[in-house]
């Protein structure tokens, strides 16, 4: 008996000189053994009966040492380490992507809570971020389509050695699902036009879009001594977006946009991992891999359905070039060699059969997001045109400098 109280740890040592006092001394009830080891009346009986029967050893739980039926087999666990570290580590997968990226691509179906805890015993995997939840959460749209958040996310997506890139994300409210996605060098009209273009293509047109109070979206200053260099009128994104009515909803800070801001994290916490392993570093491979692949897995594990199936989209009507209206419009005057300027650049404008010249006439310029420059006559349609070299504009310009010696 000796021999087998010094094995007993100090808790089970404890349990063991109670549950002795309840034989040896009337004044130590089964209550009160009870009250002090903390246990129900019944367990102590239990307890009791097993010392009677087994000695010390009886306050041992009979699970102690015992391998649990439902624990998975040592050699998978080795597996799933190793996995790990020739494949994923130092790539920033997170414990619910790895998971996933086991059931799919290795036929390995296991809890995130296992992976988590395997990983963490053998020192990979990393921490993860808590975040407190808003005290006021708002409610979802009830439709697909009711509000779309539109936001720029800068990172470094392609490595810690890249240069920073934007990915540019729609996401729906109502479902939480990205739409569609592009990288861009920075967050710009342009880009937004054309992320807003491919998801119409496919969805249609949205009632509203949640946006900050980026340059690129309303006018950011008024009055004041910057009065004379920022326009107090409407943007070209809010010009497009009354052509085609869609509401457009500015908040003030990061947090009034929480549910968009959370999908940019998440692609953060698993983008980067699934570039680099894929070995993607350029903005094209990566934005075909993003709306191709990643962008249906990611709505298919983190959508939600609508609480009002019928969609809001709105079909794009019938005829309608969205590229003509996502765009920037101005009008300029025709110069006498039929040219036009705009941002420091010449163009030469070809004029149609009918008309030889279009000297001093006014027509209307757009700049698509793809960067190609469209200019239309009120009568004639849209009149070719041509981006003149700078050196030729410099020799239009100044004629004389070529017959100096």
């Amino acid at each position: 008996m000796t021999e087998i109280l010094s094995e007993l740890d100090p808790e089970d040592a404890f349990r063991f000189e109670i549950i002795s006092k309840t034989m040896s001394d009337s004044t130590w009830t089964a209550q009160r053994a009870a009250e002090v080891l903390h246990l129900t009346m019944r367990q102590v009986f239990r307890l009791k009966a097993r010392v009677q029967r087994l000695g010390p050893a009886g306050v041992i739980h009979g699970s102690r040492g015992r391998r649990p039926i439902n624990a998975q087999p040592f050699a998978l666990r080795e597996r799933v380490i190793r996995v790990y570290e020739r494949d994923f580590a130092g790539e920033g997968w997170n414990y619910d992507a790895f998971t996933e990226t086991l059931d799919e691509h290795y036929d390995i179906h296991l809890s995130r809570e296992t992976v988590r805890n395997w990983l963490r015993a053998a020192g990979q995997g990393h921490k993860v971020k808590r975040y407190r939840h808003h005290r006021h959460r708002r409610e979802r749209r009830a439709r697909m389509g009711q509000m779309l958040f539109l936001d720029g996310s800068p990172h470094r997506w392609f490595g810690p050695d890249s240069p920073r890139m934007t990915l540019i994300l729609a996401t729906d409210d109502a479902t939480g699902q990205p739409l569609h996605g592009r990288f861009k060098p920075q967050e710009t009209r342009d880009g937004c036009f054309e992320v807003l273009y491919h998801v119409a293509l496919r969805h249609g047109l949205p009632e509203s879009l949640y946006l900050d109070r980026a340059s690129q979206f309303t006018t950011t200053r008024y009055g004041g001594i910057h009065a004379h260099q920022v326009s107090e009128g409407p943007t070209a994104f809010e010009i497009a977006m009354e052509k085609l009515k869609v509401q457009l909803i500015f908040a003030n800070t990061p947090q009034a946009r929480g549910r968009g801001e959370r999908m940019n994290g998440t692609f953060q916490g698993r983008l980067v991992a699934e570039l680099r392993h894929e070995q993607i570093a350029v903005a094209s491979d990566a934005d075909q891999y993003l709306n191709g692949s990643f962008i249906p897995r990611i709505a298919r594990r983190f959508g939600v359905p609508p609480r009002n199936p019928q969609t809001a989209f709105r079909p794009i009507p019938a005829g309608l070039d969205l590229r003509t209206v996502l765009c920037a419009e101005s009008t300029r005057v025709v110069a006498s060699d039929n040219t036009i300027a705009l941002h420091g650049y010449r163009y030469q404008l070809q004029p149609p059969r009918v008309c030889s010249t279009l000297t001093y006439c006014r027509v209307r310029v757009q700049e698509w997001f793809d960067q190609s420059v469209h200019v239309y006559h009120q009568h004639f349609g849209e009149i070719p045109n041509v981006q003149i070299p700078h050196r030729d504009v410099l020799h239009l310009k100044y004629p004389e400098q070529g017959s100096r010696g």
